[in-house]
């Protein structure tokens, strides 16, 4: 039996942040002084507080799947901070909770990307933008990010 690989999935470009993460982390060996921008790692620990009540889920037998669209107390949560920073009005129902920004933006990029369209993207932003945007055949249009636009 031989496996085959669909050919679109040659038009998924290469995430470079994490052979960027692998040089800053080289450079920071060698002794250099490095400001690490690249792949959102925080340069921090997790602050106790969050580790303790992570322990204390588990503890508690909070594990395991949980419903599709994230646990209910924690689309509250989103729903609230929505309306006290923004001043909308968001139903926990309307919330999905998601395991990162990139299946965010491949989902939504899969929503409308086809062959003819063309999807609009910041520009400089993450590399999964062109990537999932030409995987769909869509065609990219970068959109300059200026500092001096705000």
């Amino acid at each position: 039996m031989t496996l085959h690989v669909v050919p679109s999935f040659g038009r998924i470009g290469e995430e470079n942040a994490f052979a960027v993460l692998a040089r800053a982390t080289e450079l920071q060996r060698q002794g250099k002084d490095i400001i690490n921008l690249g792949i959102g790692q925080p340069d921090f620990p997790t602050p106790e507080h969050i580790v303790e009540a992570a322990v204390k889920a588990l503890r508690d037998g909070h594990h395991g799947y949980t419903p599709a669209n994230g646990i209910l107390p924690l689309r509250e949560a989103v729903a609230a901070d929505l309306h006290k920073r923004f001043q909308v009005n968001v139903s926990p129902e309307e919330v999905m909770i998601v395991p990162g920004g990139k299946v965010t933006m491949f989902m939504a990029i899969l929503m409308f990307g086809e062959p003819g369209a063309e999807i609009l993207h910041p520009d400089p932003g993450f590399p999964i933008y062109r990537s999932m945007i030409e995987y769909t055949g869509a065609t990219p249009v970068p959109v300059p990010i200026r500092e001096e636009n705000g």
